[in-house]
């Protein structure tokens, strides 16, 4: 969400108004908006910047049926409450009104300010994110194996044409399943475009997955972003400051956190097999599959700790 703020006032529009942004009345009314501004309209969702009665920003999530995977993470957010995510402030069947983080995505401070220094910021937020919480677990996250269901799928597809390095994920992701360690609920797609600042409250992650499992999980798709930065993602210096970084965050072994990076890469490569997208150079599935190079051979050479 890198759009700017509205430009008007939050008397500019009534309640009657919003109808040129197909905005629905019932949510307009019910959460007293005065004005919206469309953001994205994606496949699975509609998203807005909205002004309320009281002049305050925020953001409303509509998710279409194509979206309604995304629920788990509005659990994840109420059960964050705020901690480390942007507040939900009220859900409405499957739309939800949220806190707006701000307009500034880590993506676009890296520009200015390093790599070193926007992992540090991942880092801090996943502290945040997985720092003590005295509310019970939701019960509708989305457990780790399902999670991963496609990359079983296509690992078992023989005539594919990655089967071979996607089968060699599949089999670490199993043996990473069996043996998890303090299982917990995860925000599950953190990366540098959904941790944003400026709205007031610093660095905060949105768009959570929603996930129940082994917290290594949590940093994963960091090592295959920030998207065009595809000359980072394969370094191998990178992925060992990232793997040394989030390891003793985590609490656990160096390896695993690699062996994460490489199981959300099959995973991402068989999300995009599955959506028939290209695999030609510059494609998001065509990067990971170079991440899985780069991480083969550092597996190989035992550079990390177990």
């Amino acid at each position: 969400m890198r759009c700017g703020r509205p430009e008007h006032g939050p008397d500019a529009v009534g309640v009657t108004g919003i109808g040129a942004t197909d905005f629905p009345h019932d949510l307009a009314a019910r959460w007293a908006i005065v004005s919206a501004d469309l953001l994205v309209d994606t496949r699975t969702s509609r998203v807005f910047r909205v002004v309320r009665r009281d002049g305050s920003l925020a953001i409303a999530k509509l998710l279409k049926p194509e979206g309604l995977h995304e629920l788990p993470g509005f659990d994840f957010l109420t059960w964050r409450n705020g901690a480390g995510a942007v507040q939900l402030i009220e859900m409405a069947g499957t739309a939800c009104l949220l806190e707006d983080a701000g307009v500034l995505t880590l993506r676009e401070w890296r520009l200015s300010m390093g790599d070193v220094a926007a992992s540090h910021v991942i880092a801090d937020i996943v502290g945040q994110l997985h720092s003590a919480c005295k509310a019970e677990v939701p019960s509708g996250l989305l457990p780790l194996r399902h999670h991963f269901r496609a990359l079983f799928l296509q690992a078992g597809a023989d005539a594919m044409a990655l089967a071979e390095p996607l089968r060699w994920c599949a089999d670490i992701v199993e043996s990473l399943l069996q043996n998890q360690c303090g299982i917990r609920p995860l925000h599950g797609d953190l990366h540098h475009e959904n941790i944003i600042s400026g709205g007031g409250r610093g660095w905060l992650a949105i768009d959570p997955q929603g996930l129940l499992g082994d917290p290594a999980y949590e940093v994963a798709n960091v090592f295959g972003n920030p998207d065009g930065a595809f000359p980072d993602i394969i370094e191998p210096a990178r992925i060992a400051m990232l793997v040394r970084l989030f390891a003793p965050l985590i609490g656990c072994g160096e390896e695993k956190i690699l062996r994460y990076a490489i199981a959300h890469a099959g995973l991402s490569i068989s999300w995009a097999l599955e959506n028939g997208d290209p695999l030609s150079d510059g494609s998001d599935a065509f990067e990971r599959r170079a991440f899985l190079d780069a991480a083969k051979r550092l597996l190989e050479e035992k550079v990390f700790s177990s």
